[in-house]
């Protein structure tokens, strides 16, 4: 729930795996932490590369000072879906 609203545990999400550290921008990312994926919001500084990893809930933590170059980006979220009802 690290990103609710935007995203909710069993949301679908298409991820465009071509869209990596190279052409880093704000949006929506997998990262890949140790073993584990995890989607979070990236905001890329314009006047440096440092980049802050958000989570949407602010019950979670976010981590605003991360140096892009040791991030690893699985991808970009580009679309999202639920089941409703």
């Amino acid at each position: 729930d690290s990103m609710l609203p935007t995203l909710s545990n069993g949301d679908d999400i298409l991820v465009d795996t071509g869209d990596t550290e190279e052409r880093l921008r704000d949006g929506i990312y997998v990262l890949r932490m140790g073993e584990g994926l995890l989607v979070k919001r990236v905001a890329v500084d314009p006047a440096g590369r440092s980049v802050a990893v958000i989570s949407d809930n602010a019950h979670h933590p976010s981590w605003p000072e991360c140096d892009a170059a040791a991030l690893s980006v699985v991808g970009r979220v580009l679309w999202a879906g639920r089941v409703l009802g």
